[in-house]
């Protein structure tokens, strides 16, 4: 076996489910590509700069003496059946990758493990930086290159058997190994389902994402979500699967079955919302922190959920609702504001127009009094 076929040999029994290498050289197209979408604002609220695009896509800037990037990927899709009570109560949607444990974690063990299987094989002296997700790493480009996967038009990356149900890393090194053959450009065809589906027109065109229009990066965003945005929100108070679930590539996917992402201990697919509107920082730390949803803090996370109870037409929220809007946060107030004009709730929100003094939520109480 070669010194790659090794290495990937222990990357499968670190537990990844598909493994691939390329160089180190930098990814060029993409940092044309991503500076193009920035100039153009596609990329607005990403966190991209022009300085950031070019560490991303250039690894030896991460470490000089780079020659190599092992690329591996994960599937978070189970199979579980999910047991659901009080079905009568407003619950909310969770997406895929959130529904367990924090997916990071599940990375972060699975690379450290492959780390230290290649230094105790080949020498402790092996250079190796871990990307979990994290890091200044073009994740999909480099999946692509190592051949891991192909990009559909929904700009998730697709994984053999496991479709684009995957999360991807990376481990860089100064290891000199043998590359894999580029993902093959396009295996969409002339299906456009996913495009279709987008409820916002994120989509703008194939293998295109205007970040602005994501429900799944808008559910992360901070601050006062568009107006026009919450509704399409749905109940969605993590990430969306709307373009994935849409793939007709995604349907036959097959589960990786990853203890981590199991219901149990996280959110689950369809939590209920009441209770998590106004959970308290030590409820929060113990439930929601060891998810995936735990990364937007406290505050994003209940501001999802006002936006969720609002869309779910729920009555029994209203007192949860106006609780709220005595809240510490303003954004709180404001989007509990916002849900309870969806629900008709007049008398909490005239009370707050005399005692509130924030502007911003001044503006959401009236224009939920005049919805």
């Amino acid at each position: 076996m070669s010194l790659s076929d090794d290495i990937k040999s222990l990357a499968f029994e670190a537990g990844f489910h598909a493994v691939g290498i390329t160089s180190a050289e930098p990814f060029v197209e993409a940092e044309r590509t991503l500076q193009a979408r920035y100039e153009d604002g596609l990329l607005e609220g990403s966190g991209y700069s022009r300085a950031r695009i070019h560490l991303y896509t250039h690894p030896r800037e991460s470490m000089y003496d780079a020659r190599s990037i092992i690329s591996v990927a994960l599937s978070y899709l189970t199979d579980e059946a999910e047991p659901l009570d009080n079905l009568g109560s407003p619950r909310g949607w969770v997406a895929r990758f959130a529904r367990g444990l924090d997916y990071h974690k599940a990375l972060e063990k699975r690379l450290s493990i492959l780390a230290e299987s290649i230094r105790s094989k080949f020498g402790q002296a092996v250079q190796i930086m871990a990307f979990g997700d994290t890091g200044p790493m073009v994740d999909r480009s480099a999946a692509i290159r190592a051949g891991v996967g192909f990009r559909g038009k929904n700009t998730c990356v697709y994984v053999s058997e496991y479709s684009s149900w995957v999360v991807l890393a990376e481990l860089l090194t100064d290891l000199e190994l043998e590359p894999d053959a580029e993902a093959e450009p396009d295996k969409c065809g002339r299906c456009d389902e996913c495009i279709k589906a987008c409820p916002t027109g994120a989509l703008c065109a194939p293998y295109v994402l205007n970040v602005r229009l994501c429900l799944s990066h808008l559910t992360q965003a901070s601050g006062f979500i568009p107006t026009w945005l919450r509704e399409k929100l749905g109940t969605r108070i993590y990430g969306c699967d709307t373009c994935q679930s849409a793939c007709p590539l995604n349907r036959e996917a097959k589960p990786g079955n990853i203890e981590e992402f199991l219901w149990k201990g996280g959110l689950g697919s369809s939590p209920e919302l009441i209770p998590l509107l106004n959970i308290s920082a030590e409820e929060f730390r113990k439930r929601i922190a060891p998810t995936t949803a735990g990364w937007i803090r406290r505050t994003r996370f209940r501001r999802n959920v006002a936006i969720a109870l609002g869309n779910a037409g729920d009555p029994s929220a209203i007192p949860a609702l106006t609780e709220a809007l005595h809240d510490p946060e303003p954004v709180i107030r404001g989007h509990a504001a916002w849900a309870l004009g969806r629900l008709g709730a007049q008398i909490p929100l005239e009370s707050a127009l005399v005692y509130e003094t924030d502007t911003e939520v001044l503006n959401e109480i009236r224009a939920a009094l005049n919805s």
